[in-house]
């Protein structure tokens, strides 16, 4: 038995092949049985098919290109993971319902921020997939990659519901069967009745198919036929056209969105096809090169491209086609130039991405004016060698400023022990030869004198001390720090035999240093100890090394009175005391001292501790950190 939908078959195969075939398939339904039947089903199916494949290009490039603009404006919010301006640039995407669900991901391909914001996390692909699109479970995904001056940021993600693709498809189809039930029972009218009740009618509808196809206008009816089976047919294909005119609007309607997206776009977008040819020219293209799009719109994309560069730029897209990722940046033109309508030259940023649509490659390559960029990049460099040039001059003149202290200090320091000795001197000649005729009180206060010259004889010695170290050149060899400490106890025991000291001493390293400065850190932080453990009985001082934060240090404990830690930053500074003198001497210039040295070697000091809980001081040295062996 015949059937009329076995050259209708052929056709719609023909239609996705060559033009050749459609021939010889339409030749194919002049053959048949009824041709005529065959041949008004085939006008039908046509426009249907030219629709559905033009819907589904369009689908693909209108999400192709978004992607694109979503990835361009994400740069900055990826580089600075700025999650607020990630979700306010996808938040843009409210305005195309075809867009279901989106999503930005990092540059190791972890999601980052998705869409809408509340979406849960399953709903996306656990990764960024390979860059392109394709249709899955009914939606189209599309990956695009976001990249600036070369460097991979991360990608972007967007999934489009093709419900009106499919609820189109479904249309065409319904009424596609209807139209080959009705061609059939057209064919066996034709073979049973006149020709001419049935030749009007299917003028009629040979002649609105071919107004259709030749204006693309799908608000025309055909006319209504009497109630019979062409009147059935009539009424269908109208009605086919009014859901194809409904589809129309609201695919003009989307592109009316795309399009918006497109002007309000802070960066140019210009699509070109493989002539080169401009096919789209944005408001901010207009605004950057000077050229209206009208102007714009047609010619070749070589007039935006200063002479030097058009051969280098079509030898990129030729080899960026062959290579049929869906887009990149052109680190290779670096730098990049355009070229205003005016003549005048200027950098930009571009990157190019392509989309297959109908066999056809179109590329779409977005622009960013540097211009200002690289100017203020400039004026920073300036204003660093500016800035350099004086932290230079500053530090000259506050390098000559400590030296000329450092002198002052140890000048004053120096000529000021001669009064001090000789005021200790007289002070105590008078105590010893005239004790019987002086008064208890006259007694007292040369006591004060004397006391307080010996103080005043101490913190002139501090002083010399330290600025002997900022003066003094460091003579670096190897220290065993053992024998360094075992020294200074020696002689805090002889000065201290009275009392009861347990020293628990560890295995300390050799460290490279200033023998002199560092038996100096260990002699002022352990007579500290020393002074400081006075009320405990006994007194416990430990030096060892550890470490700390995952850093080599050595450490002086010890279980005295302690200090408040809200005063630490005051311990290393010069006459910084945070005990009263009559609890305890001193001149509030040795942890200075201390610091300084420990600075000298590229070290740093810091203390621990609570009040009547003990103090510890910790201290690292240049090199430590590689040397554990003991001193």
């Amino acid at each position: 038995m015949y059937s009329p939908t076995r050259p209708l078959l052929k056709l719609v195969r023909a239609a996705f092949t060559a033009p050749s075939k459609l021939r010889r398939a339409l030749l194919l339904c002049m053959k048949t049985k009824f041709p005529i039947a065959a041949m008004v089903a085939a006008a039908l199916l046509l426009p249907m098919l030219y629709d559905l494949m033009t819907f589904r290009a369009s689908m693909v490039r209108n999400l192709s290109t978004l992607g694109a603009v979503i990835a361009d404006n994400s740069t900055a919010a990826l580089a600075f993971r700025n999650e607020r301006d990630a979700r306010e640039v996808l938040s843009s995407l409210r305005a195309d319902p075809q867009v279901v669900a989106a999503a930005l991901y990092d540059a190791r391909g972890n999601l980052f921020v998705t869409y809408p914001p509340k979406a849960p996390a399953k709903d996306f692909p656990a990764a960024a997939r390979e860059f392109g699109h394709h249709f899955e479970r009914r939606q189209l995904l599309v990956f695009e990659p976001i990249s600036q001056g070369g460097d991979h940021l991360g990608s972007v993600y967007l999934r489009a519901d093709l419900r009106d693709f499919y609820s189109r498809l479904r249309i065409y189809l319904g009424f596609s069967a209807l139209i080959l039930i009705g061609s059939t029972i057209v064919a066996l009218v034709f073979s049973n009745r006149p020709q001419s009740r049935i030749s009007g009618p299917l003028r009629a509808l040979a002649q609105t198919a071919r107004i259709i196809s030749e204006r693309g206008d799908f608000s025309v009816r055909a006319p209504p036929s009497m109630g019979d089976e062409m009147g059935v047919l009539t009424e269908a294909f109208n009605g086919m056209l009014a859901r194809i005119e409904d589809q129309t609007v609201a695919l003009e309607e989307s592109r009316a969105r795309l399009s918006g997206v497109f002007g309000s776009a802070m960066d140019a977008i210009i699509s070109v096809d493989a002539d080169q040819r401009i096919k789209l020219f944005n408001a901010a293209a207009e605004k950057m090169f000077r050229c209206p799009a009208k102007e714009a719109i047609g010619k070749p994309l070589d007039i935006f491209i200063p002479a030097k560069f058009r051969e280098a730029h079509r030898e990129h897209v030729r080899e960026f086609g062959k290579t049929g990722t869906t887009s990149r940046a052109m680190e290779e033109l670096r730098p990049l130039t355009g070229l205003r309508a005016t003549g005048e030259q200027f950098p930009v940023e571009a990157s190019i991405s392509q989309v297959e649509v109908a066999g056809q490659k179109i590329y779409t390559v977005i622009l960013r004016d540097i211009t200002e960029r690289i100017q203020a990049e400039e004026q920073i460099l300036r204003m660093n060698a500016q800035l350099e040039a004086r932290v230079e001059q500053r530090t000259s003149e506050l390098t000559m400023a400590n030296n000329e202290l450092e002198a002052f200090t140890y000048s004053v320091a120096h000529d000021l022990r001669a009064p001090l000795r000789h005021i200790d001197a007289f002070t105590r000649i008078l105590v010893e030869e005239f004790a019987g005729s002086l008064q208890p009180e006259a007694r007292h206060h040369l006591d004060i004198i004397r006391k307080g010259s010996q103080n005043m004889s101490r913190l002139v010695d501090d002083l010399l001390s330290l600025a002997r170290v900022g003066r003094q050149e460091l003579r670096h060899q190897p220290i065993p720090l053992n024998p360094v400490v075992n020294e200074v106890i020696a002689e805090l025991t002889r000065e201290n035999e009275q009392r009861l000291i347990e020293w628990r001493v560890g295995i300390l390293p050799t460290v490279s240093g200033d023998p002199g400065l560092l038996k100096q850190v260990f002699a002022n932080l352990l007579s500290n100890a020393v002074k400081y453990t006075r009320p405990r009985n006994p007194a416990v001082i430990e030096i060892g090394n550890r470490r700390e934060n995952g850093e080599a240090v050595i450490f002086v404990h010890d279980n005295g009175v302690g200090f408040n830690m809200k005063y630490a930053n005051k311990l290393f500074g010069v006459f910084q005391r945070l005990h009263r003198a009559d609890e305890f001497e001193g001149t509030g210039v040795g942890l200075a001292i201390v610091d300084r040295v420990v600075r000298r070697h590229g070290g740093r000091i810091w203390a621990i501790s609570e009040v009547d809980q003990g103090a510890t001081f910790v201290f690292t040295l240049q090199g430590l950190e590689n040397n554990g062996g003991p001193g």
